[in-house]
């Protein structure tokens, strides 16, 4: 009797374990088939924090310091670049100073020698009284009839009478043209000088066609290019010193005229004429100054090509 109703006991307790095993296991899956939950947005201060951390980071801090360094390396250039040419203006301007002031002291010293009229010799003071009446007779009678000249005879007694004079002939080799043709110069020097180079080049094209032989027109031809590369006609200042070129081979500014041609030409871009006048520069006068600013300006042209 006893075992019988353990018997029925344990039975109801196993049939409610069975009975309560799915429920509890439905439960379980129903849990688990929940949707997952949304993460809330980050917060402004986790922003700024990763902002913080980007910065700090290091590979990005090597960048912008090279990009200063370009920077700064960049202005350095800029401003040496300024520097250089404010410095090759002032050789330019130094240098043509220079050339005015040289030619201004060969004209003076031209002048010099041109002015100095041939002293006259007293030889009355070497002749004997006989002798000196003898030469004022002689040149009374050359002066014409009627015409008395004083003088003294033998026993130092002076003879009465007027003098007739004579007019002076022109000293032989003597040019009147060329004190005309340095005063033409020097005006369109002045001119020049003045640095007005507009009046200046036509007081030197006007000499140049009055005066295409004179000894002063290659120097002229020089100082009207020079009028035109100042004003930066470059064109014209090209055409002008070709004219130096080809009309005077012995003048001694034909090298600086070549080299003018070449900076010419480098101011217009047209890089392969510029290199072609150089060349021929260096060919011709390989041991001059002008050689060597023109080596200079060379290598500045193969940089712009290669830019």
């Amino acid at each position: 009797m006893q075992r019988t109703f353990l018997s029925s006991v344990l039975l109801v307790m196993l049939g409610m374990g069975l009975a309560g095993q799915p429920i509890a296991e439905e439960s379980a899956t129903a849990k688990s088939a929940k949707p997952a939950a949304i993460p809330a947005p980050p917060t402004t201060e986790e922003r700024v924090e990763r902002l913080e951390r980007l910065i700090n980071s290091q590979g990005l801090v090597d960048i912008l310091l090279r990009l200063e360094n370009l920077q700064k390396d960049v202005q350095n250039i800029q401003g040496d670049s300024e520097v250089q040419m404010h410095k090759l203006d002032e050789i330019r301007k130094r240098q043509r100073e220079l050339y005015i002031d040289i030619d201004r002291r060969l004209l003076q010293l031209e002048r010099k020698q041109t002015g100095r009229a041939p002293v006259a010799v007293d030889k009355s003071k070497s002749l004997t009284p006989a002798q000196t009446a003898v030469t004022a007779a002689a040149t009374a009678k050359a002066a014409g009839s009627g015409a008395h000249v004083s003088g003294t005879v033998a026993g130092g007694k002076p003879t009465g009478g007027r003098r007739t004079a004579v007019a002076a002939k022109p000293v032989m080799g003597e040019k009147p043209e060329q004190e005309t043709e340095q005063e033409a110069y020097q005006k369109a020097f002045n001119l020049l000088r003045e640095l007005r180079y507009d009046k200046a080049g036509l007081a030197f094209r006007a000499f140049i066609e009055k005066y295409p032989e004179g000894r002063y027109a290659h120097i002229a031809q020089y100082w009207l290019a020079e009028a035109s590369y100042a004003q930066r006609d470059f064109r014209t200042a090209i055409a002008d010193y070709q004219k130096l070129i080809d009309n005077y081979a012995g003048s001694p500014k034909r090298a600086e005229a070549m080299l003018k041609i070449g900076y010419s030409y480098y101011e217009l871009k047209d890089y392969p004429k510029a290199q072609a006048v150089l060349e021929q520069l260096l060919a011709a006068y390989p041991s001059t100054t002008e050689a060597g600013q023109a080596q200079n300006l060379l290598q500045k042209i193969k940089i712009n090509n290669a830019s």
